[in-house]
């Protein structure tokens, strides 16, 4: 056996080759199963006496057990991660490294062809849905001489760089090899659902051991956006502009409603609308009703699936497209002997492309029936000084004298008008 230089122990001389990306969350990735692994010392170690890929340790860029990785769509040689992060919009490649450890001596007839790996397959597991962090799984998978089956996988993560949740989808015609043969090699679609067959020459399963047999698997990914749901909630009394702040009173009758439209440019399935009710309010039986392109003039809903935890589920919607719901309450009769109060409504949608809830409130002000007393300003004389002796002052009658006291203090006038009784 004898090192290739597009071996795992040579990533660096065919990275130039090979540009995968994929964004990966901040965990490490995730090989497996466990099985016999083998220390590379240089390249005259042997290779395994049977087949199985990607078991030895120590090469000079890594363990070959991590054989999976990515990196943002581009030809610059290297930058190869196990976890990159992505935006809407960005192109990724994914690199699966496959390496049949069977020792080259057995490839040949005499050894019965034990060395050379049959319906060797190479699949790429995607994440299904939405979500701000996801997990590929590259799996490789054949059959020896024997038909004995087997197979070796690794992952990598991918994660929101803006925090903004996302979906991946997969390039069709983007799956390629690279072998020591063939520089990119077409490989089938299926990679992505049950596996395409890899090869040395051509995709014929048949891929021999030892080094100068690696190769590299590449498959395009596209990192899209979610699309976007928005939500509006107001409150209005009949026959009233819908506002986002209304006044009320307890017995008063109001309109709640919830405007919803998909803003994206593709199709939304199963949108739900989830609607918190107030404490403060009470349900008007029979007026819950939705109003879209199907129903213009209204058609009527349960009373309790739109405040229930799951939502009331209102349809599918086209791009463009939008609905709402319109419902009625009282005000309840609790804010006797309460001063004014702002409660809070609710509602959130959602679509099977969209989980993450859009939410917007509408408030209500209720009038109470009593208005907090208003304590008077506290008002302090200013200090007389009525021991300061006053017989300066001449020409003072005894009541002029008391009047100009008063200004100065009560306590002064007291002491004044005693000297006019004597």
């Amino acid at each position: 056996m004898f090192k290739s230089h597009i071996a795992k122990a040579g990533l660096v001389a065919m990275a130039a080759l090979i540009a995968v990306a994929i964004p990966l969350t901040a965990a490490a990735s995730v090989w497996g199963p466990s099985r016999e692994l083998r220390k590379w010392v240089n390249t005259s170690t042997p290779g395994f006496d049977y087949v199985t890929f990607n078991s030895f340790t120590h090469v000079p860029d890594g363990n070959e057990q991590e054989f999976f990785d990515g990196k943002i769509w581009n030809t610059t040689p290297g930058g190869f991660l196990d976890s990159i992060p992505v935006k809407a919009g960005d192109e990724i490649k994914l690199r699966t490294y496959v390496h049949n450890n069977a020792d080259a001596s057995l490839n040949d007839a005499a050894h019965g062809y034990k060395g050379i790996a049959k319906d060797t397959k190479v699949k790429i597991a995607l994440p299904t849905g939405t979500g701000k962090t996801a997990n590929a799984v590259s799996t490789i998978s054949w059959k020896d001489s024997d038909n004995k089956a087997g197979f070796v996988f690794d992952s990598v993560d991918v994660t929101s760089a803006d925090g903004q949740p996302f979906s991946l989808s997969y390039v069709p015609g983007s799956a390629y090899a690279d072998t020591h043969t063939v520089t990119g090699m077409k490989l089938a679609d299926s990679i992505v659902t049950d596996g395409a067959l890899i090869g040395e020459a051509r995709p014929d399963g048949n891929v021999p051991g030892c080094f100068q047999n690696d190769m590299y698997v590449i498959v395009k990914l596209k990192v899209n956006p979610i699309p976007a749901l928005s939500t509006q909630k107001t409150v209005g009394f009949p026959k009233q502009t819908f506002q986002e702040l209304v006044t009320a009173k307890p017995g008063d009758r109001l309109y709640y409603k919830v405007d919803y439209k998909n803003e994206s440019k593709q199709n939304m399935t199963k949108v739900a609308v989830r609607d918190i009710l107030p404490a403060e309010v009470q349900l008007i039986p029979g007026t819950v009703k939705l109003y879209n392109d199907n129903f213009k003039t209204g058609t009527a809903l349960s009373d309790t699936a739109l405040f229930s935890a799951g939502g009331q589920e209102v349809g599918d919607y086209a791009a463009g497209t939008n609905g709402y719901i319109l419902y009625q309450v009282t005000v309840k009769d609790v804010f006797k002997g309460q001063p004014d109060k702002v409660f809070v409504n609710t509602a959130c949608t959602r679509s099977q492309e969209n989980p993450y809830e859009k939410c917007d409130t509408a408030n209500v002000k209720v009038v109470g029936t009593v208005t907090p007393p208003v304590t008077p300003p506290v008002t302090t004389l200013p200090e007389t000084g009525v021991e300061t002796p006053l017989a300066g002052i001449a020409g003072m009658s005894g009541m002029g004298y008391a009047a100009h006291a008063y200004l100065k203090s009560k306590k002064g006038l007291q002491e004044a008008l005693r000297n006019v009784r004597k």
